[in-house]
């Protein structure tokens, strides 16, 4: 496990999108609270109800290290459900980051911290507590399907999910598409255009 996270480190997302066929990304919605991040870890799941944030406070009571807590919250950006002191509270457990497919608050405060904070949007509207959510299960974020325990790898660009079944086959072929674009900037170095370089044609 943690060897697969080392390598998921230096790999961006870009990269493994493209070798997933561009599949498994999340949509364009997903940013970063914070700047030159790189979240690696795996997926700790919360399927929440529109509003509220009963199961992430339990999941926080469950989260395990290098765990990244995946929150399904409908795409609802009108009430957060995630804050600062959850954010503290994360950072006290080694989680490696947060996805939320809703919205946030605090992001002064978070945007300080080291702990990577994905969201859809920020609302200073507080949460509802009232009904229990679902915790561990699987769930859809951003529009893919995330089972527990599934690899997470989030940068700038944004999160990708990669199969904990497929974890080898995509980091092998993510090497090599790595090795190919470094020759691709050796050949433009060289003063080979990107139509050429790519391989396109006219017709």
């Amino acid at each position: 496990m943690k060897k697969y996270l080392e390598e998921l480190k230096q790999i961006p997302t870009s990269i493994l999108s493209d070798v997933m066929n561009r599949m498994n990304c999340m949509d364009a919605g997903i940013k970063a609270i914070q700047k030159n991040v790189n979240m690696v870890g795996t997926a700790f799941t919360v399927k929440s109800m529109v509003g509220g944030n009963w199961g992430t406070h339990k999941a926080l009571t469950m989260i395990k290290e290098n765990e990244v807590l995946v929150v399904d919250a409908r795409k609802h950006v009108d009430t957060s459900v995630w804050g600062y002191l959850q954010t503290s509270a994360a950072i006290k457990r080694r989680v490696a980051g947060v996805v939320i497919d809703g919205a946030i608050r605090d992001c002064q405060e978070i945007g300080r911290c080291q702990l990577p904070v994905f969201c859809r949007g920020v609302t200073p509207a507080g949460p509802h507590k009232g009904w229990k959510d679902d915790i561990n299960i699987q769930i859809q974020c951003a529009g893919v399907v995330v089972n527990p325990g599934d690899f997470i790898k989030g940068d700038d660009d944004g999160v990708v999910v990669i199969r904990k079944t497929e974890i080898e086959k995509i980091l092998e072929l993510a090497s090599d598409r790595l090795k190919k674009e470094n020759e691709w900037f050796e050949k433009l170095e060289k003063g080979m255009n990107t139509f050429d370089i790519i391989g396109l044609k006219d017709e």
